[in-house]
């Protein structure tokens, strides 16, 4: 069980928190030890699949008698976005550079180190890198972000051999890789399109041994969402000309995302035991390039701190194994939770995307 002491980070009757469990809307329920001599350690359940986290606070609280609410602690997360250089970009002639210049503009604003992973046949023009799309990556190399490879053309590799993969991730580091290169030392990270990272345990393991042969790091994910439905739905209605329509589907999204992170937060603590340094995905569209300000905001409020992807990986839980193959691409969360064998009711509960906006989105 979980060994519950005055002693979290500070000395003995000091003022040290630990967090039990989330409340309504995220706010953490948190314990604060009286000051005092130590005492023995108290063992209590760990939280389970049959007990919910919202039960378990009561039983801590009722042996530990009522207390003051602190602040929060802190919480860590790193921000990657996809498909660079852009996706549903918007109208407009100059889209793509509207999209990177207002994201870039904001991670500098909020000081967020980002790593974005770039699908390079966006790049090209007859197969040939245009000057635009290397100015946009350019751009984000001068504005201090990271770069790593998306593969060149977004590649599912469930419908890939293995080759035919890592000829793909090798064909994608012609522009992003040099010019990470010329700045100084770097890792380079890989990710997996729709986070597949494999059909079979033989083809991921051959993509999984290259990788290691030549230097690269699979970038995971723990908070996955579908910011692209709504980005889609976005695009369109701004494409109408609707702004109206436009500021209610962002309005939609800043809540789901924030829902999105309640739901990862008790996820960590359901399978992890603790909450870890998470990894974020979004995607390079016009919804974040115009809000991004808004839902950076929220995850600051929630308590977090942004950290760059190399710092995030730190936490121990990316070391648990990860046996999953299959089709579907899912967080590394649930990946590790198969792999230990825990039961499906682990991740009821995620934020669905509201019908409406997967209508005007065109997706079923």
């Amino acid at each position: 069980g979980l060994v519950v002491r005055g002693t979290y980070g500070a000395p003995v009757g000091g003022p040290a928190t630990v967090p039990i469990s989330r409340g309504a809307g995220g706010t953490p329920v948190l314990w604060r030890p009286a000051p005092g001599p130590p005492s023995e350690p108290m063992r209590v359940p760990k939280p389970t699949t049959s007990i919910s986290l919202a039960f378990f606070a009561l039983v801590l609280a009722a042996a530990l008698g009522p207390g003051p609410l602190p602040a929060q602690t802190t919480r860590a997360v790193a921000i990657t976005i996809d498909d660079l250089p852009t996706v549903a970009a918007g109208p407009g002639a100059d889209a793509q550079e509207v999209v990177t210049h207002a994201l870039l503009q904001t991670l500098a604003d909020f000081d967020v180190t980002a790593t974005g992973f770039v699908n390079e046949f966006k790049l090209d023009s007859a197969g040939v890198p245009s000057g635009r799309g290397r100015r946009l990556l350019e751009a984000w190399i001068e504005a201090g972000q990271d770069l790593g490879n998306h593969t060149y053309s977004h590649l599912w590799f469930y419908e890939a051999d293995a080759a035919a993969f890592i000829a793909d991730i090798e064909r994608g580091e012609q522009v992003w890789r040099p010019l990470m290169e010329a700045r100084g030392a770097f890792v380079p990270y890989l990710r997996h399109p729709r986070l597949n990272t494999g059909p079979s345990a033989e083809a991921r393991a051959e993509v999984e041994g290259w990788l290691d042969s030549v230097g690269y790091e699979v970038a995971p994910v723990t908070i996955d969402n579908y910011d692209f439905l709504f980005a889609n739905a976005y695009a369109h209605t701004l494409e109408r000309g609707d702004h109206a329509e436009a500021d209610r589907i962002a309005d939609a999204y800043i809540d789901y995302m924030d829902r999105v992170f309640a739901f990862y937060e008790s996820q960590s603590v359901a399978i992890l035991g603790y909450e870890m340094k998470h990894v974020l995905l979004l995607h390079a569209n016009r919804l974040n390039a115009d809000h991004l300000p808004q839902l950076l905001g929220v995850i600051r409020d929630r308590g977090y701190d942004f950290v760059p992807l190399g710092e995030a990986l730190t936490d121990p839980a990316y070391e648990r194994p990860d046996d999953f193959v299959g089709r579907a691409g899912i967080t590394w969360l649930h990946r590790w939770a198969i792999t230990a064998g825990m039961p499906g009711e682990t991740f009821r509960g995620e934020p669905t995307v509201p019908e409406w906006i997967a209508e005007l989105a065109g997706s079923d």
